[in-house]
């Protein structure tokens, strides 16, 4: 009897890193397509630099807030009238591409 917990378990075990892996690809995914929007919005020709700035805001706790918060404040800084709901509009638009493109390509 134990055995048969011990795999379920186990199984349940891998299906969780699963999800988390996926959720961490969707959202790296997310967050690069969404660097590339604002970087154009704001006029950064050095995409790489601009999107590890933003990604290590998002390593800090709360990932889509502090992402959502360095996107809305740079695009605020460049004077671009953009309003707080576009932005998280936008996060949500891309998060659903980003899942696409992952279905698509595996």
């Amino acid at each position: 009897m134990m055995g048969i917990i011990d795999e379920r378990e186990e199984a349940l075990e891998k299906e969780y890193i699963v999800k988390l892996e996926r959720s961490f690809h969707i959202q790296a995914r997310r967050d690069r397509m969404l660097a590339r929007w604002a970087a154009e919005l704001i006029g950064r020709t050095d995409f790489d630099v601009y999107f590890d700035e933003v990604i290590s805001a998002g390593l800090l706790e709360s990932c889509d807030e502090n992402v959502f918060r360095k996107i809305l404040s740079d695009l605020q800084y460049a004077d671009v009238a953009i309003s707080a709901q576009t932005v998280r509009e936008k996060m949500k638009q891309l998060l659903l591409e980003a899942a696409r493109s992952l279905d698509e390509a595996g």
